[in-house]
Parts: C-alpha cells; structure tokens; sequence
C-alpha cells in the first residue's frame, strides 16, 4: 500500500501494488459489503500493511509512460496520467 487508512485520496491516484500485470480499478472510498455466506458470526478482522513510504527518486523509478508523480510541499503522490499524450506518426 501506498497510502495509510483515512488519507484523502483522489481519482486515478496510486494506492496499493497489484500482484498481476495491468491496471486495476477500484473506488477505495466505498465500504465493502458483508458477506451473507458466512457461517461463524464472529467478526472478521481486517490487518493493514504498513503504507510504503517512496521518495521521489522511487516514484520516478517506478512510473510508466502513462504515469505521473505529483510532488507537493507535504506529499509524494503516483497517478495516471487524465490526458495521455497522442502519438504522432
């Protein structure tokens, strides 16, 4: 994870690794809804890894070509690039 619990967020921004190749979309603000289907009625825990915390120089490191890092004063942030750039022939 990029991001810890209760950071604000935006769309398109980076916020977790995926193990398979290729983008993954999601809405991280939206609550997951319980499971009907389960048999034990006790709770179910959810354990957070630690959030990554990447430097610049990481961020760089990491992106693609589709892919920008947004630095600010506070923060270090990785998102997809809204308006790719078209290709000339």
């Amino acid at each position: 994870m990029f991001i810890g619990p209760g950071a604000e967020v935006y769309k398109g921004q980076f916020v977790g690794i995926h193990q398979r190749p290729g983008d993954l979309s999601f809405n991280v603000c939206k609550k997951k809804a319980a499971a009907t289907n389960v048999r034990s009625h006790k709770e179910q825990t959810v354990v957070l890894d630690i959030p990554l915390d990447y430097s610049l120089d990481d961020c760089i490191e990491y992106i693609q070509e589709d892919e920008l890092v947004e630095v600010t004063p506070s923060s270090i942030h990785t998102c997809k690039n809204a308006k790719p750039a078209k290709k000339t022939r």
